[in-house]
């Protein structure tokens, strides 16, 4: 992969970082600004429409033939469309930083960068306010929106590398640092729940759009998995559908019960239920092995979100 971009925004970063031995980036901070700041908000946001524009043509996009080509409305519209971008959070994990009010670590700054004009993100209303009359949008060039204009470079930088992480130690990634690299931020992920779902690859928790990364069970382990299951749930059906029709048999035999259609039925769905239990723990007794060596097969990987799943 090419480390133009990613080079671009450490030097960004780098800088900003050296802001911050000057200003105290803090919650009663956010508003200090200076043609320093104006110009590093300029140069970052140059920077989000340079590869928005990389990410739309290698994400299918293609150039409009009667005008030019919109880095917000085009592209961040395509990209968004494709991973829900707008949603995407992350934190500010640095300690040279001092916001204490969780509004100002936790970013998803991206937020309508796909529209445009008073609809679009602050900081991009900032960055074009900026770029076009300096002088009288001074205080525009503040620190607030710098953090979340270097935040959302970092977003689209991170989809744009689309690591994946193989080998990872447990549900959680904790031997991955979700930095990535950053010595600012760090990414939201989605970790994998402690079991593994019997008919699912992947099972969506409640923050799914949120999270850039997706901490998961391989898709081999996961399949493999599966189909061990799949294989005892079928044997538990077959039991159970086997204890039903000879007790059923039994009764009729024995004239307990009626032979007319809606009372085989009653009677089936009954017995189901009373015998469903007991073929299931049976089975699972003679697939204990079976099931246990499925579970510690289970290996996890973590890949980048695009609402894949």
């Amino acid at each position: 992969m090419n480390q133009f971009f990613w080079n671009a925004y450490k030097r960004l970063e780098k800088e900003v970082l050296a802001l911050s031995e000057y200003i105290q980036f803090s919650d009663d901070q956010l508003m200090i600004y200076s043609p320093r700041i104006s110009d590093l908000l300029v140069r970052t946001a140059i920077e989000f429409e340079s590869l928005a524009k990389e990410l739309y043509y290698a994400n299918g996009g293609v150039k409009p033939v009667d005008r030019d080509l919109y880095f917000d409305t085009d592209c961040m519209g395509l990209l968004e469309s494709k991973w829900l971008l707008s949603k995407k959070t992350i934190y500010i994990n640095t300690p040279y930083f001092y916001f204490s009010d969780p509004a100002n670590t936790t970013l998803t700054p991206l937020h309508n960068t796909f529209k445009r004009r008073k609809s679009a993100s602050k900081w991009q209303r900032a960055y074009h306010a900026v770029k076009h009359d300096r002088i009288h949008n001074l205080k525009k060039g503040n620190v607030f929106n710098l953090i979340n204009a270097l935040g959302a470079l970092y977003i689209l930088n991170i989809y744009y590398k689309d690591a994946k992480f193989d080998n990872v130690s447990d549900n959680s990634a904790s031997n991955v640092d979700w930095g990535l690299g950053s010595e600012v931020f760090s990414v939201k992920i989605s970790c994998e729940s402690s079991g593994a779902s019997n008919d699912q690859i992947y099972v969506k928790k409640a923050d799914y759009d949120e999270c850039i990364y997706l901490v998961k069970h391989t898709d081999k382990t996961a399949q493999a998995f599966i189909d061990v299951m799949a294989g005892i749930n079928k044997q538990i059906s077959e039991q159970t559908v086997n204890d039903v029709t000879q007790s059923l048999n039994a009764k009729i035999k024995a004239g307990k019960i009626g032979t007319d259609e809606e009372t085989l039925k009653e009677q089936t769905q009954a017995l189901f239920q009373e015998k469903n239990p007991a073929a299931m723990r049976r089975v699972i007794e003679k697939e204990k092995f079976s099931i246990h060596n499925a579970i510690q097969g289970l290996r996890y990987e973590a890949v980048l979100n695009k609402q894949q799943y």
